[in-house]
Parts: structure tokens; C-alpha cells; sequence
């Protein structure tokens, strides 16, 4: 066999070996093609029947959180009606002022009834079933109807007469829940939103609009608060939400304190360690810890204040910039300029759990910022007060997802 015709018989050979191999995965291909399209076929007949058995709680979407630093803040709607609320934990009512207040400072839109709202009856067991409910005249042209009167944790007075009427939250629409329309307001206290209360069930308590949202759409009473580090987040309402948290889900019990209507829960001890400094609060000196969504700081009682303040005191070592103005960090009227390196080398906070977990507070989160004559100070962001237990404020929430479950009573954390 001359050259030519070997090369021309190994240039052969070798396209006959391509287009086996080419037709060989060609084959390859349209199978796991095949395979890929009945597995989506499987994921998308999974889909639909996970739908069809979770109906409105698969396809509700999670409540917008707007990212505001002095309280909790998200939009509901009533009667058609667009409002930003403040999300408080520690109520259980829907307060909001009416066209016709007296003294009141909320910003409009003001609450307007619809025409299927229907008033609460001073002789019905719905005003008399709960504590602080009144029974007068909004006016002297109106007949006497059930209210309710108290003084707000700003320390606005208000009276309110109550009705039923018809709000919507996120996907959830035209829901019948109490309403508490505002047509007094006294004290030097400024309510500029309207409250949207997410508080516990208790025995002296109406159930909250939220409570009423899911009880009526029958789905269990939990809900979820997810913040990032600028106040931006969601709220899962009726669910747990995969996509609101990473990572496992640790809980802890619910404690109920009969006095305060407030989720709590009691850790087992706190502590730190700085430069040879030690924090730590065994359980036996530890009282319930409240969450109040209202409250932009967090608190501490005054004993256990005062040992936080020595131990970052007397831990602050390395840095003559930072320690010589470390005083000021707790003067919320001074505080203290501080770049990313010089917060980073403050420590955690760790709070312990029986149930064998904690959780981390980093000093990006218990320090908060705020901006004077154009220059950003930091301020610590754990306050003191003369109540014995302890409040976390929104402030201590961040960079997590905190679960609220009223029905089993336990509190679950997770990272955001």
C-alpha cells in the first residue's frame, strides 16, 4: 500500500470512529433529555398537588418589611385603603385614628368605616369579654358603643370606639377583624402611624388581627420576622418561609407572663469574653427576655447593665482611640465615631438557651449608627431601665429570622 492511499485509509478510519462516538452521545443525550423532561414532568405534578394541598399558604407571598429603623413597619390595606402600620408585638388591637379626632397626630388617610362595618354593642359579650373596654359616647350626637382606652408605651392616651370591619394583608383580603378607631387623643406622646397589633393570645385579650386573619382562613397562629442589617425584611404569615432564613431552626419555649401580655422567652445564662475580661449572668439572676417590635433599642435591667458597661470598660485594651472614649459609646447624646476595623474588635454577646444552642450578637448589631453634623457616630444600642425584665428591640432582631408560634408556644431562631 502506497503512502497516499494509507493516509487516505487512516483519514477514513477516523470519520467513521467521529460518527460512531458523535451518533454514541447524540444517543446519550436524548436520554438523559428524556430522563431530565419526566423528572420535570414529576417536579411540576409535585408542584401542583403540594399546591393543591396548601392552597392559599403555598402561593401567599411574605410581608414586606420597610426597612424602618425606629419600629417595625409594613403595609396593610382597609377598605381598599392603603396604610403603613407599625407592627407591634405587644398589642392586640388594630388602632387607628378616625376623620374626627380630637388631639390626634397620625398622618391621614384617617379610618373611615365601610358600609358593612359593624359596631361593637356595649351589651355584646365581645366588649365585655376584654379587659380595658369601655362603654360611652364617641360624641354627643352618637349613641353609647363599646371602646377601648389605654395609654400606649409612648405614652399617648387614647380612647377608641371598636368595630368590625374589613382589612387586607398581603394575599389575604377582605378579612373581617377589630378594629380600633381613635377619636381621643391626649398626653404630649406622638402617634404618627397606625399600630397593627401582633400580640400573644391571653385570656383578657381580643384576639389580634392577625390571630383573626389566620384563624379565619383556618391556619395555625405563627408568623416569622426576617430583618437584614438596614431593617429590610419579610414576615411570614401562617408559615414557616424557606426563603426567609438559612440554616437549621433552633426553638425555645414561649413563656407567659400572666401581668405582661408580651412573647418571652428565659435564657439560661448571657456572657462575653475581652481581653481577659469575663461577662456572664447565670439563669438565676436572668428574667424573661420581651420582644417589642415597637421599640427601636433594646434593654437591660440596671444591675445587669451596669456589669455589661464595666466588663466593655475595663475589656477595651489595645486601643487608646476607642478606650479613651469608650464612656461616650454609652452616652447616646455623644457616642463615638468608629470605623469598620475598631467595631469588628468588639466582642459577641452570647445568649444560651437549655436547649443547647445560642445565639451570637456581633457588635455590628448591638452598636447602631446615626449621622450629626455630617459625621457617623456609633452609639451602644442596649440601654438601661428600671423594669426588671429585659425588652429586645428591633435594634437586637437584625440578621435573623425569629419564628413566633402561638399555637405549639415556643419562639424558634435562625439565621436570616
Amino acid at each position: 500500500m502506497t503512502i497516499y492511499k494509507q493516509v487516505v485509509f487512516i483519514f477514513i478510519l477516523c470519520l467513521i470512529i467521529n460518527l460512531d462516538y458523535s451518533l454514541a452521545k447524540k444517543e446519550k443525550d436524548k436520554s438523559h433529555s428524556e430522563k431530565q423532561v419526566k423528572q420535570d414532568d414529576n417536579d411540576a405534578l409535585s408542584e401542583y398537588t403540594d399546591f393543591n394541598l396548601n392552597s392559599i399558604v403555598s402561593s401567599q407571598k411574605s410581608l414586606v418589611l420597610t426597612g424602618r429603623s425606629d419600629y417595625l413597619a409594613g403595609s396593610i390595606s382597609i377598605n381598599g385603603v392603603p396604610y403603613t402600620v407599625v407592627i407591634d408585638t405587644t398589642t392586640n388591637y388594630l388602632i387607628i385614628a378616625k376623620k374626627k379626632c380630637e388631639g390626634c397626630t397620625q398622618f391621614p388617610p384617617y379610618y373611615k368605616e365601610s358600609p358593612v362595618a359593624d359596631q361593637i354593642q356595649c351589651d355584646s359579650p365581645s366588649c365585655h369579654s376584654f379587659g380595658g373596654n369601655i362603654c360611652e359616647k364617641p360624641s354627643k350626637l352618637d349613641p353609647p358603643t363599646c371602646g377601648y382606652a389605654t395609654t400606649l408605651p409612648n405614652g399617648a392616651s387614647i380612647r377608641t370606639n371598636l368595630v368590625r370591619d374589613l382589612i387586607s394583608v398581603d394575599d389575604f383580603k377582605n378579612i373581617p377583624v377589630l378594629i380600633a378607631g381613635i377619636y381621643e387623643q391626649e398626653g404630649s406622646a406622638s402617634l404618627q402611624q397606625a399600630v397593627f397589633g401582633i400580640g400573644p393570645s391571653c385570656p383578657l385579650c381580643p384576639p389580634s388581627p392577625l390571630q383573626t386573619i389566620l384563624t379565619t382562613l383556618k391556619k395555625p397562629y405563627i408568623f416569622g420576622i426576617s430583618l437584614d442589617k438596614n431593617f429590610f425584611g419579610g414576615m411570614s404569615l401562617g408559615k414557616i418561609d424557606p426563603l426567609l432564613y438559612s440554616g437549621s431552626i433552633n426553638y425555645t419555649a414561649m413563656v407567659r407572663d400572666p401581668k405582661l401580655n408580651y412573647y418571652s422567652f428565659l435564657p439560661s445564662y448571657i456572657g462575653s469574653y475581652w481581653n481577659g475580661e469575663i461577662f456572664h449572668i447565670l439563669k438565676g439572676n436572668l428574667t424573661l427576655f420581651h420582644f417589642k417590635t415597637a421599640s427601636p433599642l433594646s434593654y437591660f435591667p440596671s444591675p445587669i447593665y451596669n456589669q455589661l458597661k464595666n466588663f466593655f470598660k475595663n475589656g477595651c485594651k489595645n486601643d487608646f482611640t476607642i478606650c479613651s472614649k469608650i464612656e461616650n459609646l454609652f452616652n447616646s447624646t455623644q457616642c463615638v465615631i468608629l470605623n469598620q476595623q475598631q467595631i469588628d474588635q468588639f466582642p459577641n454577646i452570647e445568649i444560651y438557651f437549655d436547649e443547647g444552642f445560642s445565639l451570637s450578637l456581633s457588635p455590628r448589631i448591638y452598636l447602631y449608627s446615626l449621622t450629626r453634623d455630617n459625621q457617623v457616630y456609633h452609639c451602644f444600642g442596649i440601654l438601661e431601665t428600671t423594669s426588671p425584665t429585659f425588652t429586645i428591640g428591633i435594634n437586637l432582631m437584625r440578621e435573623l429570622y425569629i419564628i413566633f408560634d402561638n399555637d405549639l408556644s415556643k419562639i424558634g431562631f435562625s439565621k436570616k
